[in-house]
């Protein structure tokens, strides 16, 4: 897909530090496993980067994507899907309080009604020092034509009525600084797309800045 291409190389560098979380069970500790819950996991563009003996969980409010999911999980021995959720993220509550060492969403949340809502379950879930693993597209940051368009598309539902509620002018990085997480480290960048994409994804010169980074919750 162009744009797992464009964005592979920050997500390896994002997940690289999964494989040094301090996880909370002892027989995945002596494992060196990691037990992750993903939100949004869609066909599982990111089981790649997941290390071995990870246990997954996955939420996801559509059920078009489950049977995909599967079969692309067939393709990674090192992942074991132990959940499949059809739900939203901000209503998690088949899933125990501190039971997963790391969340992750990738280019889910430009479509979350209630973020907020979604930050307070990702806090519930994680264990103590767990870390929620994200990477947004999100609004220029800069004064902008861009900004400008972002704004002006989100107002009147374009985006969200042709591709399944994204919003191009949400504040993913404000709402993080809000999010009640103890720390928060969030990199920018924009998509190079110097060369042209293919016609099917010109939607991504209008979410061109992105952020990529982890927020970790209280150690109590």
């Amino acid at each position: 897909m162009f744009y797992n291409e464009k964005t592979g190389p920050l997500k390896k560098e994002l997940f690289s530090s999964l494989r040094e979380l301090q996880v909370s069970s002892t027989e995945l500790k002596n494992r060196k496993g990691i037990r992750i819950l993903e939100i949004g996991a869609g066909s599982g563009a990111n089981m790649e980067y997941y290390p071995e003996n990870t246990k997954l969980t996955v939420v996801e409010p559509n059920p078009f994507f489950k049977e995909h999911l599967e079969s692309t999980v067939k393709k990674f021995p090192g992942v074991e899907l132990e959940r499949y959720l059809i739900t939203g993220a901000e209503d998690m509550k088949d899933i125990p309080d501190h039971s997963v060492d790391a969340v992750v969403s990738t280019s889910v949340l430009c479509s979350a009604n209630d973020v907020q809502g979604i930050y307070k379950e990702i806090r519930r879930v994680l264990v103590p020092g767990g870390r929620y693993f994200f990477m947004d597209h999100v609004i220029d940051p800069r004064p902008s034509l861009l900004k400008l368009t972002q704004v002006f598309l989100g107002s009147l539902g374009i985006f969200q009525l042709f591709l399944n509620g994204c919003r191009p002018d949400k504040d993913i990085k404000r709402e993080l600084e809000k999010g009640g997480f103890a720390q928060l480290d969030a990199k920018q960048f924009r998509l190079n797309l110097k060369g042209g994409v293919p016609l099917r994804y010109s939607v991504l010169y209008f979410v061109l800045p992105h952020i990529y980074g982890s927020a970790t919750t209280a150690l109590q």
